[in-house]
């Protein structure tokens, strides 16, 4: 039990308009796409590093990118 399962990123940019919330990890707490981002750590933290490093075009792009999928 100290695992989480990853829901697929399929749909995300529906997230609100099908479920009526943005809220996202295991306890809802990230309330959109780039604070899922923020608060992951663990094996996740090297992704979480390369984000915090994009300047803000590229991470919009990104953002635009996953909300797209």
């Amino acid at each position: 039990g100290r695992e989480w399962r990853t829901p697929p990123l399929w749909g995300l940019g529906l997230t609100g308009t099908v479920s009526g919330h943005t809220q996202l990890l295991h306890d809802g707490r990230a309330r959109n796409v780039l604070e899922a981002i923020l608060w992951h750590g663990g094996e996740a933290q090297a992704a979480q590093r390369k984000v915090l490093a994009f300047d803000a075009e590229q991470r919009e792009a990104l953002l635009a990118f996953l909300n797209s999928l």
